[in-house]
């Protein structure tokens, strides 16, 4: 009775995980396809070059507002899971407010650094658009920070709904407005989309105060602080890197190509974006929990988590690939009737970001559970490689090339991650876990019969 009672405790449990990524993934989604309308409007309104513009100072803010976290926001996910675990609040606050710190000076310096250092790259570029979109590296900096901790102190829904839905909704509606009267600027874009991340930043905080002031939280302690830093670098450098692999693309293109072909690549980008911002949405259910699960001894419960992820994840994908196969020239067309030709393109992204997403959140178990100096010098290794044969083939024969040299080293680079968590966290993230309790039922299958046989000789 008690191993019925157990089994339908767990069964429950892995259902309540399978329901949570579930949810990561659909706010997730829900925030991609915002983007999509978002970027598909502005460039309908623009000219080729116009839009690969936008497209380049967009990436360009969004890697510097990743490297001006340093970041606390893989930091907090571990600091706050290990603490809790083990009821050291005092630390765990610490912690918290550490990181707010760090990202609020860290995001002051990098935005000031873009204002004055910007125009020596850039030195035709009007100074609303510089400031605007200095305006805009801060407030996504800081919401990095707010929607991470968040996720660790609350959850997975306000954490998301911040993160992803409330200031691309408020952004969406300012480009539908522009797009039936005047117009949006670059600068208005930027500002706009900055006062709504201080909307997600209000709901985000409002909720953790909620949560400190029911547990009347102890405190905080700062004795770990020389850890704290510590552990910063090599997740900064992981950041940067993992940032560097999403950003650097389009900027590359531009410079190697044109304008006209980095906005044909973030085109396609876009689209294909849909896998990637979905295992996002697996990775906020990992980092939520993984620390948590792996510091308390509890390997197996972290792995029952990545199965049901890893189901989740793969039959939501599978379906959206064949769809691209299928009809991504007609999905290309929002963009306008020129982008059809970058069919090619789409197709390589979304085949190896579908690879990809199958083999789980390794990234974030090994960050999480004391192996982040490992995946830094994986990451930095692989990023180099990337980056080199992604501008030579995109020299050579513009986006699919890009698309191709992408696909190439990401590929294989997330297989090797899975294996390496395997090997060292003892769980597996991807797919192929799914095949972990075939195995065993088949060994103890076997083992019940070969007893059987032996028992039937013996009586013999």
């Amino acid at each position: 009775m008690r191993a019925r009672v157990s089994a339908l405790i767990d069964q429950l449990k892995s259902q309540r995980a399978a329901f949570g990524a579930i949810v990561a993934m659909s706010i997730k989604a829900a925030g991609a396809l915002m983007t999509l309308a978002v970027f598909t409007l502005a460039a309908r309104a623009m000219t080729a070059d116009d839009f690969g513009s936008l497209a380049i100072w967009f990436n360009a803010v969004g890697f510097l507002a990743v490297a001006a976290v340093f970041g606390q926001d893989t930091l907090i996910a571990r600091s706050f899971g290990e603490y809790a675990g083990r009821s050291d609040y005092a630390r765990a606050w610490g912690a918290y407010r550490f990181g707010w710190t760090l990202t609020l000076v860290s995001g002051v310096l990098f935005a000031a650094t873009m204002v004055v250092c910007a125009p020596l790259f850039f030195p035709g570029v009007a100074n609303t658009v510089l400031l605007s979109a200095a305006f805009f590296l801060l407030t996504q900096t800081i919401l990095h920070y707010s929607s991470h901790s968040a996720r660790a102190v609350v959850g997975v829904l306000v954490s998301e709904a911040s993160r992803e839905l409330i200031w691309r909704a408020i952004l969406l509606a300012a480009v539908v407005w522009g797009a039936f009267h005047q117009g949006l600027t670059r600068a208005e874009f930027f500002v706009i989309a900055g006062v709504g991340q201080l909307l997600s930043l209000a709901f985000a905080s409002v909720s953790v105060w909620r949560v400190c002031r029911k547990q009347e939280a102890p405190a905080a302690s700062y004795a770990d602080r020389s850890k704290w830093l510590s552990r910063s670098l090599p997740m900064w450098q992981s950041a940067m890197l993992e940032a560097a692999s999403m950003y650097f693309d389009v900027l590359l293109i531009g410079y190697v190509a044109s304008p006209a072909a980095a906005g044909d690549y973030f085109a396609a980008a876009r689209i294909a974006n849909v896998f990637l911002m979905a295992l996002t949405g697996l990775n906020t259910v990992t980092v939520a929990r993984s620390a948590s699960l792996y510091f308390s001894g509890n390997a197996q419960k972290l792995q029952e988590l990545l199965r049901s992820i890893a189901l989740v994840s793969t039959a939501m994908l599978a379906p959206l690939l064949l769809l691209i196969y299928i009809f991504g020239g007609q999905f290309l067309t929002l963009f306008g009737a020129r982008y059809a030709a970058d069919y090619l393109t789409l197709v390589i992204l979304a085949t190896g970001c579908f690879v990809m997403s199958t083999c789980g959140s390794a990234s974030v178990v090994l960050l999480t559970t004391g192996q982040e100096k490992l995946y830094s010098r994986i990451i930095a290794g692989a990023t180099f490689a990337r980056v080199a044969l992604t501008g030579l083939l995109a020299w050579r024969f513009g986006a699919p090339g890009a698309a191709a040299g992408w696909t190439l080293v990401n590929v294989p680079l997330f297989m090797l991650l899975s294996a390496i968590c395997y090997r060292k966290i003892g769980v597996d993230p991807s797919i192929l876990s799914l095949l972990s309790p075939l195995r065993e039922r088949m060994r103890a299958s076997s083992q019940v019969a070969g007893r059987a046989q032996t028992g039937a000789d013996m009586n013999f």
